[in-house]
């Protein structure tokens, strides 16, 4: 098939198959607090039901807006994206447990390009935390963006430290994320390089190219 030989289709279809897989679980939830307002008399319960259905749809909508910054052609997004709402969208994406994103104070404002590969690296680097822990992004005065990543057990997937180094294959799940992370920077002549950072933590960070 084509798509099995054009490495731009098949890591699109990648994508597209991880963007569903993460949606799957909120919509799960807004189907099922709807299904108890159908079915359910009880004031109490359909009360709760309606809170479910708000809270789903408010995690549904940031993790849209997550995918849309990450992700799509953002053509509305403007040149400069506040950091406000890069925020948001992370915590819908990545918030709600154990992984905590410290973001620096003197960070306001992002290019489109900035914000868009920052994102990426952010969503790789959350699978080297399976405990949870931290992620600590940044974003240097040269656009050299960069996620720091502690834990308890920080260590990237082996599938990620395999597209990272450029070895054949169709990427799969976040391993399709980490290889859209390397195209977006080379669009702007960077790379990106992964490092240990001690026996709890690792980086992805953007370098010039080489």
């Amino acid at each position: 098939m084509a798509q099995e030989s054009d490495p731009s289709l098949a890591l699109a279809a990648q994508l597209c198959s991880k963007l569903c897989h993460d949606l799957a679980g909120v919509l799960g939830a807004i189907a099922n607090g709807a299904e108890l307002l159908e079915d359910e008399d009880d004031e109490e319960i359909r009360n709760q039901a309606v809170e479910l259905l708000a809270q789903s749809a408010e995690q549904a909508g940031r993790r849209l807006r997550f995918f849309r910054i990450a992700f799509g052609a953002g053509g509305a997004l403007g040149d400069v994206i506040d950091v406000g709402e890069l925020r948001d969208a992370v915590e819908g994406q990545l918030g709600g447990g154990r992984l905590k994103v410290e973001w620096p104070a003197d960070l306001a404002r992002l290019t489109k390009p900035e914000a868009k590969v920052l994102l990426n690296l952010m969503l790789v680097a959350a699978a080297g935390l399976p405990r949870g822990g931290f992620l600590r992004p940044s974003v240097g005065a040269d656009g050299l963006v960069a996620v720091m990543a502690e834990g308890e057990v920080a260590n990237l997937p082996d599938a990620v430290r395999t597209a990272l180094a450029g070895q054949a294959g169709v990427p799969e799940g976040i391993a399709a994320v980490a290889v859209h992370a390397m195209r977006l920077a080379a669009a702007s002549g960077r790379r990106v390089v992964a490092s240990e950072t001690g026996p709890k933590g690792f980086s992805l960070a953007l370098k010039p190219g080489s």
